[in-house]
């Protein structure tokens, strides 16, 4: 029996191949060229096989990974998984917001210990070694809207198996709109410090400045698509609602960002509700 997975979206950071070491180059020059490059949806499914195993393998080995790639203008653009990079990472900071006693119920230090002996290993043996895709299960973290337009959506509905909601969009445009959404909320703090706000800006901001300033960003609704009628598809106005909300605060008209921003909530909320419930 297949094991139950969330379902979960993607953000993904594509780097040109230019930006890895020289041997890492050659290995996804020859991964592409093999043509064993999954489709999204196959490689999601992957994935999360690869990510289960990896919750109990003693060691951290990010060279027998493989990547997403993409290609534009005539570049290559790699997104490693480096998926026993990501569980390990997330299980440490998972048991580090628990305290000790409910920590060693869901990760026992037998198991814990061992994680972070390997990625100090890795750390010192790669210390360029990046996490190149977050995740999220049952929903779209409200940040991760603030890096697109709503001009980059690529919308596939209907019965097919190619259903997807995606955004993609460059580094320097997703750098400049984080920027932008900082300078927006702290208007909103100055002016209405009980106002709701989009926690996470300035953490996403950080990640992405890890990469090569030449990447390409994608936001990938992943298996959340299927928790949506094409209807609701076709109707999801979160970016655009994020945007609005974003330039009224520059505009100084709180109240219009405040209801902008609600719509988002609201149309993410039965969702978190289905999250608890599950």
């Amino acid at each position: 029996m297949a094991p139950v997975v969330s379902p979960a979206a993607y953000l993904r950071v594509y780097e040109p191949l230019a930006a890895f070491p020289p041997a890492e180059r050659l290995r996804w020059e020859r991964y592409a060229a093999e043509g064993g490059v999954p489709s999204r949806r196959a490689g999601a499914r992957r994935e999360r096989a690869v990510a289960l195993a990896a919750t109990i393998r003693p060691s951290l080995d990010v060279a027998d990974e493989s990547a997403f790639v993409q290609m534009a203008d005539g570049l290559m653009f790699v997104c490693p998984w480096y998926t026993q990079l990501r569980v390990w990472q997330a299980a440490m900071e998972f048991r580090g917001r628990l305290p000790e006693r409910v920590a060693e119920a869901f990760i026992p230090r037998r198991l814990a210990e061992p994680a972070e002996t390997e990625l100090d290993r890795w750390r010192s043996r790669r210390p360029g070694l990046k996490v190149y895709v977050q995740t999220c299960t049952w929903m779209v973290p409200p940040p991760w809207f603030v890096l697109f337009d709503p001009a980059e959506r690529v919308l596939v509905t209907g019965d097919t198996v190619d259903r997807s909601l995606l955004y993609r969009t460059s580094m320097g445009l997703a750098q400049r709109r984080v920027t932008r959404a900082l300078e927006a909320l702290d208007v909103l703090r100055r002016v209405a410090p009980d106002s709701p706000g989009v926690d996470g800006v300035a953490e996403l901001g950080g990640w992405l400045e890890d990469f090569h300033p030449h990447s390409r960003i994608e936001l990938d609704y992943g298996g959340v698509v299927d928790l949506l009628d094409d209807d609701a598809l076709r109707g999801d106005t979160s970016v655009a609602d994020l945007g609005e909300a974003i330039t009224a605060l520059r505009r100084g008209r709180t109240d219009a960002a405040v209801t902008a921003y609600g719509r988002v909530l609201n149309r993410w909320r039965p969702l978190q509700t289905r999250e608890s419930a599950s």
